[in-house]
């Protein structure tokens, strides 16, 4: 059975644990930010190809999936929120680890363990939000989720100075390690605040895993999750080695360009949350993926730098509304309990975040990283074609 979208606009009423969401994405954002802008520094010192540098996401995707498949059953049995804060803390653990990290095999290590704690705060954020904010979940999804993209843009911006100044990425890696640790107190000592609903039973996660699985339908906004996912990744985690390897800019000029995709996401993310009711979803996906088959068509012909900085700012806008307003739709148009959705749809966006850097980088390895963008339209369209698919019915 579908729900009844949300016809208008409600104002505004956040509780403790949003704002405890609000600095989770904040630190989860700048762990996975801070690999890319640090890649070229990175690399040199451990002597990585392309390749191999796009397997470091590649790697920590697949934990993260594994951690997303099983978070369902960690918080029916731990609440949402203490779930939250203690994998906040495995993954600044994971942080100040892989700032240790003296060989590539010693980065995978440490990649793993940000991996499992990576994959609670993935799996169960916006699950907690949409149990916040039952009736208008649309709207939240997409103001907290712009705090991934406020991460993101602090993240890029700061590394990407302290970089310029000779700072080691090792330094970096372990300061954000500390954002984390932040965070993970933050959800354990808010966690009795709010109207959360109450725990779930292990056969009740079963069961109904086994429902949403059983849904035709569902596979379908799965794979738009990863094709979400893919578009997101290619600009997050090559961008800034794009600025730096084929437009000659330092570590900074790479960070200016991340931080203004960031920036497109952070206002189109808000924008989005202010004004578009839940009944508009479909529309704001759909157009927004007809606008970035453009976007990213003209990528790959950018010559300066500053074409490249529009471009990313406008690709930014493009791919803003996609997680979480795809999910927020797919659980009005499934019907099925929302964090079962939610975990197992994010199993499809994190599966497409790392396919992307591995997949770019196998391809810039061969053919040179500007003929890899050529990929990133390819996802665009397949998704406008996909939600056309879903809203005729499958």
């Amino acid at each position: 059975m579908k729900s009844e979208p949300t016809q208008e606009a409600r104002p505004l009423r956040f509780f403790p644990l949003d704002y405890a969401s609000m600095l989770g994405f904040l630190a989860y954002s700048s762990t996975m930010t801070a690999t890319p802008i640090c890649l070229v520094a990175i690399s040199r010192e451990l002597s990585l190809s392309l390749s191999q540098a796009g397997a470091l996401e590649a790697a920590r995707g697949v934990l993260i999936i594994a951690t997303l498949l099983v978070s369902g059953f960690i918080g029916a049995k731990f609440g949402k929120a203490r779930a939250l804060g203690w994998s906040s803390l495995v993954l600044g653990g994971g942080m100040v680890c892989y700032s240790f990290a003296p060989t590539y095999g010693a980065l995978l290590m440490a990649l793993a363990l940000m991996g499992l704690g990576g994959g609670v705060v993935e799996a169960l954020i916006n699950p907690l939000v949409q149990e916040l904010h039952p009736r208008d979940s649309g709207r939240y999804l997409n103001l907290i989720n712009a705090f991934w993209s406020i991460g993101i843009l602090i993240t890029v911006l700061v590394t990407g100075d302290l970089l310029s100044r000779d700072v080691s990425w090792r330094t970096i890696m372990g300061g954000l390690g500390g954002l984390s640790f932040v965070s993970g107190f933050s959800f354990l000592l808010l966690r009795r605040a709010g109207p959360i609903r109450e725990r779930q039973s292990m056969g009740d996660v079963f069961k109904e895993k086994r429902l949403i699985l059983g849904s035709s339908r569902f596979w379908l906004f799965a794979w738009m999750m990863f094709l979400v996912g893919a578009s997101e990744g290619a600009f997050t985690y090559w961008s800034a080695s794009l600025i730096q390897l084929q437009h000659g800019g330092q570590p900074r000029a790479a960070g200016i360009g991340v931080a203004l995709f960031a920036t497109g996401m952070l206002l189109a993310r808000l924008l989005y949350g202010w004004i578009v009711p839940q009944s508009r979803l479909w529309s704001l996906l759909f157009g927004s993926a007809v606008f970035g088959t453009g976007i990213s068509v003209a990528m790959p012909l950018l010559s300066s730098l500053g074409q490249v900085y529009a471009g990313l700012f406008l690709a930014g806008v493009a791919v803003a509304c996609f997680w979480p307003s795809l999910q927020a739709y797919a659980v009005d148009r499934l019907g099925f309990q929302p964090t079962g959705v939610f975990i197992l749809l994010s199993c499809g966006g994190v599966l497409g975040f790392a396919f992307v850097p591995w997949a770019m980088g196998a391809v810039g390895d061969r053919f040179g990283l500007v003929s890899s963008f050529w990929m990133v339209p390819v996802f665009f369209v397949a998704l406008a074609v996909s939600l056309s698919v879903e809203r005729k019915g499958v």
